[in-house]
């Protein structure tokens, strides 16, 4: 998959000049899958709480050409205040040796097939195999 940003230590989006944190400074709002445009796109909102002055308000992936999209469940005993914070950015393979989500370094090179996936906090997973990736950031 191409894409216009690079994912470190598996909850840091980069796209220079841009380095943002996922799992404190950002919250998820939602998703939006086209099965008719084959895309997937990814919002999130800066958060309330402490964030540095000048941070982005907001983020969207958008993944083009979608050839597989999964979501796993959340897990229902945790409190929903869980659900917008991300746990770990990274990869999702279906073998036996992987338990959960891969978090890889950016001069690490994925296996092509290889779901770029999000976990959030609450236990649910986002999984998606796509042509491309493309992030937005708006001031």
């Amino acid at each position: 998959m191409t894409r216009n940003f690079a994912i470190r230590n598996g909850i840091y989006l980069v796209q220079p000049p841009h380095e943002l944190d996922l799992h404190n400074n950002f919250d998820f709002q939602g998703l939006h899958y086209s099965v008719q445009e084959r895309t997937l796109l990814l919002s999130w909102r800066r958060s309330e709480v402490e964030v540095a002055p000048g941070s982005p308000s907001s983020l969207s992936i958008e993944f083009r050409e979608v050839s597989e999209f999964r979501f796993e469940p959340r897990d229902s005993e945790l409190p929903f205040t869980e659900d917008d914070c991300v746990s770990t950015f990274g990869y999702w393979t279906d073998e036996d040796w992987a338990d959960g989500i891969i978090a890889s370094e950016p001069s690490q090179t994925p296996d092509p097939s290889w779901l770029t996936a999000i976990e959030f906090m609450s236990g649910a997973i986002i999984a998606v195999q796509a042509l491309s990736a493309h992030a937005r950031i708006e001031a």
